[in-house]
């Protein structure tokens, strides 16, 4: 064999060393599906996990309600009878007895506000208005009648407290949950005088004003004419 025949022999093995070497690594092509794959295997069980967390708190969720709140909220409604009783009979010193303690122990449900709320309401007429406004502030109702009159109860305790500000916050934010005619006269009428108490006579004549249009049969105001009359008296807006 000459020596030019073993050099071709040598670049021959060399070039097929070569393309055995490119032909068995992965290809560019192969690369890239396999990245995807892997991404599709991530998301996948990122979807998972994540499917598997929602089942878990919506188990977590019936759970509680199912096997925790509505026992609760059964006992308390037992529980609270007598206090309902003496609230009614205006036995407030009763209700200050008992009512913290219910409220306390069935905090959360509905028998809690209704402790709370009796609770504040019994201190509030009992004069003390800071224990008042401590209790009133954990009430939260749902209900057309107790959402209101609650809010409302709470801005009386704070005009007792001397915060004309606070108050008329409360007396407003009772109007707006207000859906009879009933009670929105009330909580406005109480946000009118403090306007006036504040010397805010055009605000406390808009009010009047405004319930006149608004109510124009209504027995709760058959004053109104006085009540715009000394607020335009007040605004010289005759």
């Amino acid at each position: 064999m000459t020596q030019q025949d073993i050099e071709d022999n040598n670049q021959e093995i060399e070039v097929n060393e070569t393309e055995q070497t490119e032909s068995s690594g992965p290809s560019s092509v192969s690369l890239f599906v396999d990245r995807i794959k892997a991404w599709i295997n991530t998301q996948n069980k990122t979807l998972v996990y994540g499917v598997s967390a929602v089942v878990l708190l919506l188990v977590g969720v019936i759970s509680y309600q199912f096997l925790y709140k509505m026992p609760l909220e059964k006992r308390g409604l037992v529980a609270i009878i007598q206090t309902q009783q003496d609230f009614d009979n205006d036995s407030f010193n009763a209700v200050i007895k008992k009512g913290p303690a219910l409220a306390d122990e069935f905090s959360g449900t509905k028998a809690g506000h209704l402790a709370a709320y009796m609770t504040g309401a019994s201190y509030l007429y009992k004069g003390d208005v800071k224990k008042a406004i401590e209790f009133l502030e954990e009430v939260s109702f749902s209900d057309k009648i107790m959402k209101p009159q609650a809010i409302g109860l709470l801005g009386d305790a704070h005009i007792e407290n001397k915060d004309l500000d606070a108050g008329l916050k409360y007396y407003n934010k009772a109007i707006s949950a207000s859906e009879n005619e009933f009670s929105k006269l009330w909580w406005s009428k109480k946000a009118a005088r403090v306007h006036e108490k504040k010397n805010e006579w055009s605000n406390a004549l808009d009010i009047y004003t405004s319930l006149k249009e608004e109510f124009p049969e209504s027995e709760e105001l058959v004053e109104i004419e006085k009540y715009i009359a000394r607020a335009k008296a007040k605004t010289d807006n005759y």
